[in-house]
């Protein structure tokens, strides 16, 4: 297989991505357990020769922020000159994006490579098991860990895709679990309460693991606690142990300080970054939890390298300033509570400056409660969607907004929506694209001119 084979292969895969999770079945059985079986994982990773368990092992899930803390480690630990290997979803503008090792997503002869070296193990059991496939998101996992292997990377950075207890990365012996803030999202799947979306995700808890966790609701604390306690994990709670506050910011960037006491001992430290919103250095402060639990475990990590992946930090869509002139934000907002923290920041950073918005979601977003989120600040709204197989339909959006008394258009693309809103905008005016990271991906291809990969399409 060539590298567009193997795209359309890997795709041709179950891919929850672009379908229904919890689809039409209605035998009682609860989705997560319905769909998702870490068995499949574990026979191929096994066939592989358990390439999962190279290195020290970094494991993150939550609902927002756990892929720039991802990023953040990455950036640090490629910077300090440790062998890194990074695996995260989903990506902007080619798949590629989702495996990385020092720093370089992989080419596609690499990424061709490794899928023809789980095809072979793959197809058979698809074959022979077809009401218990392998999915696409399973596959690119072992994929990731078979290239980790190969680079015999000192560190793996693994994010989850959905969930965490029986998420397919779910399947590693971490030594190191970040949980980034956790909200109500993907409810059809994950539970209808916060404490049970939290509970699958405290999953990738495992025993005598180092936790280091954002803060939290204070439902969900008690059961993190919890199980803390009862896997012998030692927890580092940012907003307890530790403590972050921003000291200075401008459009490039934002100092901050993070202090605190972990297990005893003092951490101090001062520092920039080039990510925008302030609600970004709660990631960072769960960043520097981990990197003082990977000095830990016998990893040393030098401040000035800390300094230096902070800065170069490199993770897009996400309230990035792609254009400054009108000034042109893309931010993927994709929940109620995503929202609120892009109103918060929006509202913070560039008071009393008119907004447009582009908005497009996804099909199993709760359209109205992300507009009744977005609407205070936004002067118009302008509806539309993105290329990917489950973006929810305009009208659907453009009622919810109409009902929160916003002025709403809609434009059929994403290029056209942001030329609508940037029409609308005064020059001292914002436009805020945001939703999806499709729409945020579209935005960027369209405002920056970056070629994206359109291999299902060829």
């Amino acid at each position: 297989m060539n590298y567009k084979e193997s795209v359309r292969w890997l795709f041709d895969l179950i891919n929850y991505e672009t379908t229904n999770v919890s689809s039409n079945e209605t035998d009682g059985t609860p989705p997560l357990a319905r769909r998702f079986d870490l068995s499949r994982v574990h026979k191929i990773l096994e066939s592989l020769g358990s390439p999962h368990h190279t290195g020290l092992i970094v494991h993150i899930a939550g609902t927002k922020g756990k892929g720039t803390t991802a990023a953040l480690l990455y950036s640090v630990l490629t910077a300090n000159g440790y062998n890194t290997g990074l695996f995260t979803s989903p990506h902007l503008h080619s798949i590629r994006e989702r495996i990385s090792i020092n720093g370089e997503k992989l080419t596609q002869a690499e990424f061709a490579d490794l899928a023809v070296s789980i095809r072979g193990i793959v197809q058979p059991h698809n074959d022979n098991h077809p009401n218990d496939k392998i999915t696409t998101f399973e596959a690119l996992t072992c994929m990731a860990f078979l290239a980790f292997k190969r680079s015999a990377v000192d560190i793996q950075i693994i994010e989850t895709g959905l969930g965490g207890r029986l998420d397919s990365t779910n399947v590693v012996d971490s030594s190191i679990v970040g949980i980034t803030s956790i909200s109500e999202d993907h409810m059809e799947i994950l539970g209808t309460t916060l404490v049970e979306i939290a509970k699958e995700k405290f999953g990738i808890i495992k025993q005598s693991v180092d936790v280091v966790s954002a803060p939290q609701d204070a439902t969900i604390v008690p059961l993190l606690e919890l199980i803390c306690d009862e896997k012998k994990a030692s927890l580092t709670l940012v907003g307890k142990n530790l403590s972050v506050a921003k000291s200075a910011g401008s459009m490039l960037g934002q100092e901050f300080r993070v202090w605190g006491d972990i297990q005893g001992r003092p951490v101090d430290h001062d520092l920039r970054t080039n990510l925008l919103a302030e609600y970004q250095l709660e990631n960072a402060a769960v960043a520097i939890g981990i990197l003082e639990k990977i000095r830990d475990r016998g990893y040393p990590v030098a401040y000035d390298k800390i300094l230096l992946g902070f800065n170069n930090v490199d993770w897009p869509g996400r309230f990035e300033i792609i254009k400054e002139t009108p000034l042109v934000i893309a931010d993927g907002a994709h929940n109620p509570y995503s929202a609120m923290r892009l109103v918060e920041t929006i509202a913070t950073d560039f008071p009393n400056r008119p907004v447009q918005m582009v908005v497009g979601l996804s099909k199993d977003k709760d359209a109205s409660a992300i507009a009744r989120e977005l609407s205070p600040i936004a002067k118009g709204i302008v509806v539309t969607k993105s290329n990917h197989a489950r973006s929810m339909e305009p009208e659907i959006v453009e009622d919810a907004f109409w009902e929160t008394g916003i002025p709403v258009r809609t434009e059929p693309t994403v290029n056209d929506a942001i030329d609508r809103a940037i029409i609308q905008t005064p020059k001292d005016g914002i436009v805020v694209i945001t939703g999806s990271l499709f729409v945020v991906a579209e935005a960027r291809e369209y405002v920056l001119g970056i070629e994206p990969e359109r291999i299902m399409e060829s």
